[in-house]
């Protein structure tokens, strides 16, 4: 299987963790969930920066999936009323970044909040789930620069 192919499979991973725990919950616990979601996505990230090619393409290009999920996360739960909500299309977005949710409780948690509110949940573990992968394409970057030193 060539290189370009895995890669696709790599990002489609946390879309079918995503969609599998929506049907069967609690596969993992969601802290270990984080833990390993984390430390794969950061060697993604890492992944994507070795490919041959511009850096920048290969970045957005990791990054493809996740962009198309927040946005429809963000025009279902932001940009929609509750009345006019699709919930398949609702449902959907929330997959990807499901692994990642438990961050964006501990980073809501910080705002020292007594209530709950999930779409501000949801929308911090989209953001660590880019920063996790930028975080390992910089670092991918840094490691194939001084190999090749």
């Amino acid at each position: 299987m060539s290189e370009k192919r895995k890669i696709w499979i790599w990002l489609l991973i946390p879309f079918l963790y995503g969609a599998l725990v929506s049907f069967v919950p609690m596969i993992i616990y969601p802290v270990a969930a984080q833990i390993v979601f984390g430390a794969f996505w950061l060697w993604v990230g890492m992944r994507f920066a070795l490919l041959s090619g511009n850096s920048l393409k290969n970045f957005a290009w990791g990054n493809s999936l996740w962009l198309i999920s927040f946005l429809l996360f963000l025009w279902q739960f932001i940009l929609t009323d509750d009345a006019n909500r699709n919930m398949a299309i609702a449902a959907v977005s929330q997959n990807y970044m499901l692994s990642f949710l438990t961050s964006g409780v501990w980073i809501y948690r910080l705002s020292e909040t007594d209530s709950i509110d999930a779409t501000p949940i949801m929308t911090l573990a989209y953001i660590v789930m880019v920063v996790v992968f930028a975080i390992g394409f910089v670092w991918g970057k840094i490691k194939k620069k001084t190999q090749i030193e």
